[in-house]
Order: structure tokens, then C-alpha cells, then sequence
């Protein structure tokens, strides 16, 4: 007889949670992937018709879309961070995930009850605002770090 809150989940059963969660990392990744596909067409046309046109705005755009496309895939790779701390808490058992939970926040620790304001907010913020370890990971970074700076450097001196 298993003691009240230990909660026995079929192998089976965690399987499919497995599953279902390795589906949404994989659906991050690819819309990452897709992001940068996406991206790469726009900053090609604004750059190029701000160095053919002799257009600064038109560049100063292709920079503003490098910076919402990079602000899109910084996000989803957090997301894809957060789905993978779940994964890992349904894999280990470390925590109390509900059955077939796609929450992320299951796998968090929760917000203690006397934490700050200013904790509270800063977690709140996380959910929208990706921190410096994602804006600085090597799949961020150096790619959309090097189109805002060709692009700066096409509306400034070109």
C-alpha cells in the first residue's frame, strides 16, 4: 500500500507525458528555425535597397526587424528551456507534476508566499522577457548581433 502523497504514475503513462513534452520543445526549435529563415530575406532586401537607394531609414527598418525577429527567437528559446526543465522533472520524478502537465511552471519552484514585490515582479517579467543567458546563448547572439550591427553600420556610413 503506497502512502497518500506519493503519487504512483504508470510507465506508460509517463511515456506519453515524455512525448508530449518533447513535441513542444521540438515545435520551439523549429519555429526558431523558421524565424531566422524568415529573417534572413527581410534584412537581405532592406540592406540591399538601402545600399542601391542610398536609403538610411530604409536600413534603420532591417535593423528594427533583426531586433523583433531576435526579441521572437529569444523568446521561444526560453520557452524551449522551460519545456525542458519540465522534461526533466517528469523524467527524474523530482517533482510533483501533474499527469500530462504541459505547464512549465510545474517544474518551478513556487513563489514563496513572503518574497518581495519587487521578486514577485521580476518573476512575472521573466515570463515575458528572456534574461541575458538566453540573449547571449550562441544561437541568439553572434547571429542576430551581427545583422543589427551590419545594419547600424549601413545606416550610419553608407
Amino acid at each position: 500500500m503506497q502512502p497518500a502523497d506519493v503519487l504512483v504514475v504508470d510507465p506508460e503513462d509517463r511515456r506519453k507525458h515524455l512525448d508530449y513534452i518533447q513535441a513542444v520543445v521540438t515545435r520551439m526549435s523549429s519555429a526558431s528555425s523558421a524565424a531566422k529563415g524568415w529573417l534572413l530575406p527581410v534584412v537581405t532586401a532592406t540592406y540591399g535597397y538601402a545600399l542601391t537607394q542610398d536609403a538610411n531609414l530604409v536600413a534603420a527598418l532591417g535593423v528594427a526587424a533583426a531586433l523583433l525577429f531576435g526579441f521572437l527567437d529569444a523568446n521561444y528559446l526560453r520557452q524551449e528551456k522551460a519545456y525542458r526543465r519540465l522534461y526533466d522533472a517528469v523524467a527524474r520524478g523530482t517533482r510533483k507534476v501533474p499527469l500530462f502537465s504541459l505547464d512549465p511552471s510545474d517544474a518551478d519552484d513556487p513563489i514563496p508566499f513572503a518574497a518581495t514585490r519587487r521578486q514577485k515582479i521580476r518573476r512575472r517579467l521573466g515570463r515575458w522577457f528572456p534574461d541575458a543567458t538566453v540573449w547571449l546563448s550562441w544561437s541568439v547572439a553572434p547571429f542576430y548581433g551581427a545583422l543589427v550591427a551590419i545594419g547600424c553600420s549601413i545606416a550610419l556610413f553608407a
